[in-house]
């Protein structure tokens, strides 16, 4: 029997995906896992309607509800073996104002839907094998009113339930992902059942052959690599800057490298092989002081006092992307291409994030498709979660 799966707060479905495996990426093919999505949930009208527009997860499963979680009576979800929930980050994120679970709209508190769930059916005698929370790792400092920190609430509200609880800081370009993502991780496994070791994900990365930073395997996670044959590719379109931000993209101008590099970057190579122009990004430092804004000449005047921000970071295509964020706003957020004045277009955006490319993104408008993109977990890191913690109920 497949392992039932429930997913809360399910964005447009990066994490379900890696649950649901099947998919290819960059010709690495990540086999169908032994699952069923028997329930996934979102209240974003624009993640449920690209959720729900993907065959690769509703083909054989359920479509994604579009209702407030907090309004979901308990007895409408189908029994589970395996609870995903990535609740709402911006509580606890450094692009966010950080209030934590004192954030306005009650979403700081939103784990304590899940604790609601995974309650109602260990009260019916169907306790599920396992849970997995993915958050930013702002929530590692974030405080309960008490005091205590929110990631020792939920494993201490996690263990009164009965779960093993194991939680680290993960790094998305560690296992398989082409971009520094860094997330916070909560495991969850039943008492009778092995707890869940975050070494087991590092072995399926050496079994699988996924290339990974930590092990020194990351060529297929360079920006030039991911960049390869994107002629003809559904979702080519990109959102334009405003003027301002034009101006300040064409002021720091695009890597040194520009484009006759890229087909280095094709097949098996070696990073000793590139050039060391292929390294070099750029950022709003490059920008002459004299065109600078009144607001960056006082960061480049006091550097030390700013901490050297690197605002408007453009990567090089010998570089790994930095995070992918909802705003897609280049100010915070990796989203310039390399080389051409502009953002990066829907589909290498999806593959920075590492959607296949047969993943759709067309029913929704453009500017929702980055907003879903960026707040997805991608599909490769929930793969190696998934692959990891079935071993683990399986042992």
């Amino acid at each position: 029997m497949p392992y039932k799966i429930a997913s809360l707060f399910s964005g447009c479905g990066g994490l379900d995906l890696g649950f649901t495996g099947g998919f290819d990426f960059y010709q690495h093919h990540f086999e169908r896992l032994d699952t069923n999505i028997v329930f996934a949930n979102d209240f974003d009208i624009d993640a449920q309607t690209c959720y729900n527009s993907n065959p690769l997860l509703v083909a054989d499963g359920v479509p994604c509800l579009l209702q407030d979680i907090r309004t979901v009576d308990t007895n409408n979800i189908p029994d589970f073996d395996i609870l995903l929930a990535g609740f709402p980050c911006q509580p606890f994120s450094n692009a966010g104002n950080r209030k934590g679970v004192n954030d306005d709209n009650g979403r700081g508190t939103l784990f304590e839907e899940c604790e609601r769930i995974l309650k109602s059916k260990i009260d019916t005698g169907i306790p599920p094998m396992a849970f997995v929370f993915e958050n930013v790792r702002g929530i590692m400092s974030s405080k309960m009113n008490s005091g205590i920190s929110v990631p020792e609430e939920i494993r201490n509200r996690m263990q009164a339930l009965g779960y093993s609880v194991s939680m680290q800081l993960v790094c998305a370009s560690d296992y398989g992902v082409p971009q520094k993502r860094y997330r916070f991780l909560i495991i969850g496994t039943r008492n009778d059942l092995p707890q869940f070791d975050f070494e087991t994900m590092n072995r399926i990365i050496n079994e699988y052959n996924i290339p990974s930073e930590r092990q020194g395997t990351s060529e297929k996670l360079l920006l030039g690599s991911i960049m390869q044959g994107l002629e003809g590719i559904e979702n080519s379109e990109y959102w334009e800057y405003s003027k301002t931000t034009q101006e300040m993209v064409e002021h720091i101008g695009p890597c040194e490298h520009g484009n006759d590099i890229l087909p280095l970057f094709a097949g098996d190579f070696h990073k000793e092989d590139l050039p060391p122009v292929a390294f070099e990004g750029r950022s709003w430092k490059n920008v002459p002081y004299e065109l600078l804004t009144p607001r960056f000449r006082k960061i480049a005047d006091d550097p030390q006092k700013y901490h050297a921000p690197k605002f408007f970071r453009r990567f090089a295509y010998g570089e790994i992307n930095g995070t992918i964020t909802a705003s897609a706003q280049p100010e915070n957020c990796g989203i310039t291409h390399p080389v051409e004045n502009r953002r990066y277009t829907v589909r290498e955006s999806a593959r920075i994030q590492s959607f296949p490319d047969n993943y759709s993104f067309s029913a929704i408008p453009l500017q929702s498709r980055y907003k879903v993109i960026g707040n997805a977990v991608p599909p490769i890191l929930g793969w190696v979660i998934a692959k990891s913690l079935i071993e683990t109920i399986q042992n």
